[in-house]
């Protein structure tokens, strides 16, 4: 996520004053997803999940750094699980 070589990377297990409160269950992927990388999870436009999240149809962001927020991997997956009509896209291809 190191753009022009100037920006550091996120970090990939957020400080207590950053980790969601009520945080019930164990985690297994702690890897932080974008923007980005939740569209190429889903099949979508980034600008498509950027819509999800201003219109609150996704999670609040687990952690932001420098204005930016991120998931981690396991939020996301859990949200596209609960999604209404979700069915994989690459079902759909088959």
């Amino acid at each position: 996520m190191i753009k022009n070589g100037s920006a550091a990377a996120p970090p990939t297990d957020p400080p207590p004053s950053l980790r969601r409160s009520g945080e019930a269950r164990e985690m297994t992927d702690r890897r932080l997803w974008s923007y980005k990388e939740i569209a190429a999870h889903i099949g979508v436009q980034t600008d498509t999940v950027r819509t999800y999240r201003k219109h609150g149809l996704m999670p609040a962001p687990d952690v932001s750094e420098g204005g930016k927020p991120y998931w981690f991997a396991d939020t996301i997956r859990d949200w596209v699980a609960r999604r209404p009509g979700n069915r994989s896209r690459r079902d759909s291809k088959n």
